[in-house]
């Protein structure tokens, strides 16, 4: 039956054959599988054509010395990682001193006691075992979180349409493959609803939660009121979030008359540009916790204008920080918002624009999304 010491690969780079065969007999007798070369050059095109969990390499071999190829190796990302351990009659300290600095793993002295090299080669290669298979496990991760990616962007899909004379455009960017965010518009009784909310948290659980949010918000009998249809978010909520999770929203309403109303439950305050002044709208009531509260959520309203716009966005915008370690802040988006407008044309992208230009060479570090309504 095969062991798990076969299934490893030993790779013996050496200019005497009598020190290759040595090793190659000594560590065939191990169970290990070997592979021979005799300079730098032949070690190089077995190690692109064959799959080796090992390295041992001499430091004195003409042409190319052990210690540079070890440099040349370590620039290379498939070989980054790959054990390498020197196997030389170099002075022991520093052989080790050398072979550290040149991106080796380890080092034996000739001549080499069969226990200490065995024992390295096993130390070394269950490293790479539990490399090897992190690797695999991020790999598989990564795999999955793309296709959750485009379960969320079914989800969660930028939207961009006219009703009633009204512009409104949403936009979603999360800060890994998939996020906690959710923004959404969409017309109903006559109207046009218009939620954004932000789960505590990034990733596939923050993610999650905005997918039970999304549902619970669809489930949502048409004729409700707005101050009832908050009510039941939270109670529906509050059942299945953990307790350390919460979710701030914004829920705003425009009717055919345009009047707005909302309710903003702990989320950074609506902006909006009407009579050619920018300003945030006031009213707060709590954001949703895995917890049961008593609340009065306050619904805020006021009368829209032909020609005004309407904003709204999660604080990985107005958190978002640049090299100063300064934030946005929300008075910093309102201001983004107001050069947007006074721009012209579509204003989501020219507010993402500003916000990275803001940032410069720091990366936002949370999710984003963003609404906007323009009469």
């Amino acid at each position: 039956m095969e062991t798990k010491e076969s299934q490893h690969t030993i790779l013996i780079v050496d200019d005497v054959p009598e020190n290759v065969e040595l090793l190659k007999y000594l560590l065939s007798q191990e169970g290990f599988k070997t592979y021979t070369a005799y300079s730098a050059e032949e070690a190089r095109l077995v190690l692109l054509n064959t799959r080796i969990d090992t390295l041992l390499l001499d430091v004195n071999m003409p042409e190319q010395d052990g210690f540079s190829f070890c440099r040349e190796l370590r620039e290379m990302d498939q070989f980054k990682l790959l054990p390498i351990l020197f196997i030389t009659s170099i002075d022991r300290e520093v052989g080790f001193q050398e072979a550290m600095k040149n991106g080796g793993d380890d080092f034996i002295n000739k001549p080499f006691n069969k226990r200490e090299l065995v024992a390295k080669i096993h130390s070394v290669i269950r490293l790479k075992d539990l490399q090897d298979e992190l690797y695999q496990q991020k790999s598989k991760y990564e795999k999955e979180l793309q296709t959750a990616r485009r379960v969320q962007d079914q989800l969660i899909p930028e939207k961009s349409f006219i009703w009633n004379g009204i512009k409104a455009q949403t936009l979603f960017h999360p800060y890994l493959q998939i996020g906690g965010d959710f923004v959404d518009t969409w017309i109903e009784e006559k109207k046009l609803h218009i939620v954004i909310a932000d789960c505590s948290g990034h990733g596939p659980s923050a993610a999650l939660i905005g997918a039970m949010f999304k549902m619970q918000l669809f489930n949502l009998v048409p004729n409700m009121g707005l101050k009832e249809r908050v009510s039941h978010l939270r109670k529906n909520m509050e059942l299945v979030l953990p307790e350390d999770y919460a979710i701030t929203f914004c829920y705003a309403i425009i009717d055919q008359d345009l009047n707005l109303s909302y309710i903003n439950g702990g989320h950074p305050a609506p902006i909006i540009y009407m009579d050619g002044e920018t300003k945030l709208l006031k009213g707060m009531s709590p954001m949703i916790m895995g917890i049961n509260m008593i609340t009065n959520d306050e619904v805020q309203s006021i009368a829209l204008k032909q020609g005004s716009k309407f904003f709204m966005y999660t604080d990985g915008a107005s958190e978002a920080m640049n090299s100063k370690m300064e934030y946005i802040t929300e008075e910093g988006m309102r201001d983004i918002f107001q050069k947007s407008v006074s721009i012209g044309g579509d204003i989501l992208p020219t507010v993402q624009n500003q916000i990275l230009e803001f940032c410069g060479t720091s990366t936002p570090n949370d999710d984003m999304a963003m609404v906007c309504i323009q009469l």
